[in-house]
């Protein structure tokens, strides 16, 4: 069984600790299956990008991962993925996305708005959960064209029990077929059909629109082949749809949370922030050109991402035999690019453990929160700006205050959620 016992009960620590004792290169056996991890920058550089062509994506993970979306942008190899990813490109400039922001500072506003009742009678909220319904809210709004928000609940349930059991499946040696109605197995097909009617849903409404090529679902609507004349159709534009939700709500939500409750916990960082707002934007909402001189409130959210990665294990295949920092990587065997571990690293991060957003005044080289080389993720520029958008205009409205005894710990699933939520108290800003 090799370490697949370790790797269930403590996956996180199993990487530092590994990492720790053995050095940057380290060989795992999860039962039959051989796992390398690389916990140094220039061997995670070797496998993204100088030597990317001899790693894919036909991984145990993705194969897992294609059950819910399909062979999108998130899965595909290949051909297809440069398909996908030349489609999907033009939408994710740095000009498209900031025309968004008005959109996201908007359903921000609105989310605050719903907070004062809270504010006014004492009752705390999860901040993990309100940040997965914004974030879904502004996905749905903005990328997909559709007013999502009384699908954000049943979308927030349905995506939780889905990662989790993905990533069951991901640690299971002997993995019985989706068909096959075990308990977990009829849960995850009630959560993909929830959540293939709220799709397929909006694609039908996009399709019976005039002015639906206003966003990226439109524009994948409007998509022709060039030889064929063929355009993408349900179930391509379902999977894109799914990649979207999964990838471009889902980690931007935990981000956020985990932002929020650093800096419950730093004192001296959330004041520094608050000064910062206070002295770029006074009351006003932030926009766009705000961003450049929201400096510290980048770092803050860096940090976060640095301690807290959304997606905080990458793998790979070897397609064909290699070697890295001096250990030889047999072909067809898995390698693991942990940001989490990557960015505890203290030959790196020294004194790793602390909430430290100054780290960022300087570009660090150990730090991959979106993944490198050719499949660098396509929406880092929408999550960052969104991020940027939402933190300084929470810290204008509330404080928040992590409920006392209320335990905070790191889940890992396909993403890294916040265990048991983060019941926080929202208190008025001073």
């Amino acid at each position: 069984m090799g370490n697949l016992r370790a790797f269930r009960r403590d996956v996180l620590g199993l990487l530092l600790e590994s990492s720790k004792q053995y050095g940057d290169v380290v060989r795992f056996h999860i039962g039959p299956f051989v796992v390398h991890l690389l916990n140094h920058p220039d061997h995670i550089e070797h496998v993204l990008q100088s030597h990317a062509r001899n790693y894919d994506k036909a991984t145990r993970s993705s194969a897992k991962i294609r059950a819910i979306s399909g062979d999108s942008l998130l899965t595909s190899n290949g051909e297809l993925w440069q398909r996908q990813r030349r489609l999907m490109q033009p939408s994710f400039h740095r000009h498209s996305i900031a025309s968004l922001a008005g959109q996201m500072t908007g359903l921000t506003a609105a989310t605050l708005a719903r907070w004062q009742a809270n504010i006014a009678n004492g009752e705390p909220l999860d901040i993990a959960s309100e940040m997965m319904r914004l974030t879904f809210a502004i996905v749905g709004t903005t990328l997909l064209g559709a007013d999502v928000g009384e699908d954000s609940s049943t979308v927030e349930s349905a995506m939780e029990t889905i990662l989790t059991h993905t990533f069951q499946r991901w640690g299971n040696i002997i993995d019985l077929p989706a068909f096959v109605p075990t308990p977990q197995n009829l849960r995850f097909r009630r959560a993909m059909q929830t959540l293939d009617q709220i799709v397929y849903r909006i694609i039908a409404e996009h399709r019976s629109r005039k002015d639906a090529n206003t966003d990226l679902l439109g524009m994948l609507l409007d998509v022709r082949d060039e030889e064929t004349g063929a355009g993408l159709g349900d179930t391509e534009l379902r999977n894109e749809a799914i990649t979207l939700l999964l990838a471009g709500h889902e980690t931007t939500a935990n981000a956020l949370a985990w932002t929020f409750y650093l800096l419950s916990q730093n004192s001296d960082a959330e004041r520094q922030l608050q000064a910062e707002v206070s002295t770029v934007l006074g009351k006003s909402v932030p926009t766009v050109e705000n961003l450049p001189q929201l400096k510290f409130t980048t770092m803050v959210i860096q940090e976060a991402m640095r301690l807290y990665p959304p997606i905080w294990a990458i793998e790979r295949r070897a397609i064909a035999d290699d070697t890295i920092g001096g250990f030889h990587i047999p072909a067809g065997s898995s390698i693991v690019i942990s940001p989490y571990a990557l960015h505890r690293n203290e030959s790196f991060w020294p004194d790793a453990k602390r909430f430290d957003p100054t780290r960022f005044a300087t570009r660090p080289r150990a730090y991959i929160p979106f993944g490198s080389g050719p499949r660098f993720c396509i929406g880092s520029e929408f999550a960052m700006m969104e991020a940027r958008l939402i933190v300084p205009m929470v810290i204008q409205s509330c404080h928040l205050e992590l409920v006392p005894g209320h335990p905070v710990a790191p889940q890992p699933s396909i993403t890294l959620r916040p265990k048991n939520g983060l019941r926080m108290a929202v208190r008025p800003s001073t």
